[in-house]
């Protein structure tokens, strides 16, 4: 199967930027159009914060 490399523009690095330790990779990397590994690699390797998962804001409920 063969393997596609998008580049990364300057604008995807920006928002990328901007957007890294304020919002989980996941989300990033939908918004992007790109695969979770890519942005974590991306992220890791630009030395920007990452949020792998939102914790729950408000009270758990049904569970003890």
């Amino acid at each position: 199967m063969a393997r596609w490399k998008q580049s990364w523009s300057e604008q995807d690095l920006s928002r990328l930027k901007t957007l890294a330790g304020t919002k989980p990779i996941t989300v990033i990397a939908k918004e992007l159009g790109r695969t979770t590994g890519t942005v974590l690699a991306k992220a890791i390797e630009q030395k920007l914060p990452v949020v792998h998962r939102i914790e729950p804001s408000g009270p758990v409920i049904g569970k003890r």
